[in-house]
Formats: structure tokens, C-alpha cells, sequence
């Protein structure tokens, strides 16, 4: 399942690369999927991360992800999807309101998703500094908000170390929260 995953993800966003930089999108599902492991995830929570992010940003459907590896990693790829149509501050409220009723996978497939993006944070700002927050739609206030909603809403995975480094980064971007 992980190595379809991997074909399937690479496919679906092709030539995509992270916002602002050269790097292939791929790299982030990766890095997620990869963190899932190490936290002790099964196949199909990592599958999941391989795929978290082909709803929202490619054009395959719910039911093809659905047809190719059934509706268990459908739906765990559906609880991480935000609705585009909707703005930044829609997107992301909906994101932190729906925490507390996300089972423990889609847990921690948020949480893997939100350190794979603040390793990425983190190594831009170490590099470009105070420019980075140009990337976003959204300034630096805006991501310390998000972010440590996040943070706050998923402290129930505090004992993974994945929490712990999330954590961790957070508070050396945004340092006082």
C-alpha cells in the first residue's frame, strides 16, 4: 500500500513545489508520511500522509482516492482537506474547531502535517528571516494564531516526540507563547 501511495502521490502533484521556494511539493507528503512512522503509525495512517494533501491541491476527487485505496485512508485524507472556496480565517477556524472531534489517526496526521510545515517554517527563517512571512496570505500573526491553536488543541499527543518538536519549533519562530 505505502509504495501505491508513494506512485500515487508523486502523479497527482507532479511538478508542484512549495510555496516560495524551488523545492518539489512531494517532499512535504513525504516528510509527513515519514513522521508518521517514526510515531508508531500503521500503514494506512502513513499512506494517509503520503496522500494528505491530494484533495485540496490536485484535482483527484474523494472518489477516486476512494476507489484506489478505500474509504479508511479516503477518509483520513478527507479530515485533513480545507475547502478553498472558503477564506484563510474560514479555512483555518474550521481546522481548529474540528480537533476535538478527530479520532486519534487524524490526530496525528494533523500533527505530522503541521511539523512537516514548521520544519519548513523554521528553515526559511533561519535563512531569509522576517521575508518569509511574505510567503503567506497571511503575516506572521496570522501563523502564530494558527499554529499555536494547534499546538493547544492536540496537546493529548503530548507524549509523541512529533508533538514535542512541533511544540518546540513553534516556540523558537514564535518565541514568548
Amino acid at each position: 500500500m505505502i509504495h501505491k501511495g508513494i506512485e500515487f502521490a508523486v502523479q497527482a502533484h507532479g511538478a508542484q513545489k512549495r510555496k516560495g521556494t524551488d523545492i518539489l511539493y512531494i517532499v512535504h507528503p513525504f516528510e509527513t508520511a515519514l513522521l508518521l512512522s517514526q510515531a508508531g503509525a500503521d500503514e494506512t495512517v502513513v499512506c494517509a500522509g503520503l496522500l494528505h494533501d491530494v484533495l485540496e491541491d490536485t484535482d483527484i476527487t474523494y472518489e477516486q482516492l476512494k476507489g484506489q485505496f478505500g474509504i479508511n485512508i479516503a477518509d483520513l485524507v478527507q479530515s485533513r482537506s480545507e475547502d478553498k472556496s472558503k477564506t484563510w480565517e474560514e479555512r483555518k477556524t474550521s481546522t481548529i474547531n474540528r480537533i476535538k472531534n478527530l479520532t486519534y489517526d487524524q490526530k496525528m496526521l494533523l500533527c505530522a502535517d503541521k511539523l512537516s510545515n514548521m520544519r519548513s517554517i523554521v528553515s526559511d527563517y533561519e535563512q531569509i528571516g522576517d521575508k518569509l512571512w511574505e510567503r503567506f496570505r497571511r503575516g506572521k500573526e496570522s501563523q502564530r494564531w494558527y499554529y499555536g491553536a494547534i499546538i493547544k488543541e492536540l496537546v493529548l499527543l503530548e507524549q509523541l516526540p512529533m508533538y514535542q518538536e512541533l511544540k518546540t519549533l513553534y516556540q523558537t519562530v514564535f518565541p514568548n507563547e
